[in-house]
Parts: C-alpha cells; structure tokens; sequence
C-alpha cells in the first residue's frame, strides 16, 4: 500500500475524530467524547493544545497520531508525549505505523527534545508488539488521573484561582 505522511490539517477533524473511535473500539472502550469539532478547537487556533500527523493513501487518511510537547525535570530535556497513534487494520503492516512514529521521532528532534514518550493500555498486546518490534523499552510507571468531581473538588480546595 502507498502512503504518505503529512501535517494534520482542518479538513482532517471529521476522518481523525472517526479514527479515534476506531482507536478505541480497538482497545475494547467506548467511543471517546472527542469529535471533528475538538479536533478544530484542539488543533488549531487559539485554542491550540496538540499537534498531529497522519498517513494519507490516495485521498483517505488510514491512520494518525496526535502529540503534545513536554517537558522531563528528571533529565532535565524537553520531549514530546504522544496521545494517540492509529494505524487502520487494512494498513497494518504496510509501514505507516512506523512512519508516523518516525515523523514525530523527527518533530521531537527538531524541537530539540530529547526522548519521546506515550502510554498504551496492557490488554493492547498488538500495539506492545509493535512498539517493541521498533526498538521502544516499556518502563515501569503507574499512570494516575484526576477527573469529574474529583478534579472540581480538589481544585474548589485550592486557592490558587
């Protein structure tokens, strides 16, 4: 299959918001609150919060990634955490997973970052497969979160705004 990679552009919103579902779908979860219109806000404008890449094959997108830059104070490095990255079952294998991974291997660089990051779920043995087969090392950390009344209560107790 022929692909190219490119920057995530606004007429993309619609195809990357159905791709995220597919995403999670895949994962076994239900389909994300995140469509074409947060794709917009999110990534792009004033609103702007990640940036992303995608495989197009022809006309049609047939997978993504979406990333944000960060920052290490262990190593003292800026980074970039990537969020998502899909690739569609009819293109698994065909490279575009590593090729987007290796674009924003090379958008980490050119933002003189020095590592690049992301989670993936333990029941995702697919993804694990590939991302070891690449070279990535899984390191042992425990993701928590924050969210709904937890988030609002432990901000409401703070006085910092």
């Amino acid at each position: 299959m022929d692909f190219a990679i490119r920057a995530l552009q606004e007429s993309d919103a619609e195809r990357v918001a159905e791709m995220a579902a597919e995403l999670s779908a895949h994962e076994g979860m239900p389909p994300p609150p995140f469509g074409p219109d947060d794709v917009l806000k999110y990534g792009f404008g004033l609103s702007k919060r990640f940036d992303g890449i995608v495989a197009e094959s022809g006309s049609d997108l047939i997978g993504y990634t979406l990333f944000i830059d960060s920052f290490n104070v262990g190593l003292g490095t800026p980074g970039i955490h990537m969020l998502d990255l899909f690739v569609e079952n009819r293109a698994r294998g065909s490279g575009a997973g590593r090729a987007l991974i290796a674009a924003v291997a090379a958008e980490t660089i050119a933002r003189e970052g020095a590592w690049l990051v992301w989670q993936c779920l333990p029941a995702n043995k697919t993804a694990i497969n590939f991302y070891h087969h690449i070279g990535s090392r899984q390191y042992q950390a425990a993701d928590f979160e924050l969210s709904s009344e937890r988030l609002t209560d432990l901000a409401a107790a703070s006085s910092w705004r």
